[in-house]
Order: C-alpha cells, then sequence, then structure tokens
C-alpha cells in the first residue's frame, strides 16, 4: 500500500503537514483543492513518500529510579 504525505510549505518556508494519503490521485486531489483557495495562492504543495522511521541501533537509555521526596 502506498502512503504520501502532502506538505504545505508558506512563503515563509514554514512546512506543515497537511495529511497522509494512501493513493497518489487521492493526494493530488487535496492539493488541487488547496490551490484553488484564493487565500492560500502563495502556497507551494509538495507529495511526498512516507518513510518508516529507522530506529536507533544505541541501547535505550533507562530512567534511574525515582528518589524519595
Amino acid at each position: 500500500m502506498e502512503k504520501l504525505y502532502v506538505n504545505e510549505i508558506g512563503p515563509d518556508g514554514a512546512v506543515n503537514t497537511v495529511g497522509l494519503f494512501y493513493s497518489h490521485p487521492e493526494a493530488q486531489k487535496i492539493v488541487d483543492m488547496l490551490r484553488a483557495d484564493p487565500a492560500r495562492a502563495a502556497y507551494r504543495y509538495e507529495i511526498i513518500e512516507a518513510v518508516r522511521h529507522v530506529l536507533s541501533d544505541k541501547q535505550p537509555r533507562r530512567l534511574a529510579p525515582a528518589g524519595k521526596e
């Protein structure tokens, strides 16, 4: 199954994720709807593949037991 993020890039360069979609046509439909909004004329949109997070090779750090107060 395909997983895609739609990102909105603002005029100031800020990037916001619009959502996660499961097909390119579905993601493109959302981008087209957003581009049709005159208030968003200065925004850019990108559709990118959602990649799975890679776990670190390091051992997890254990928290020290809480001290008595």
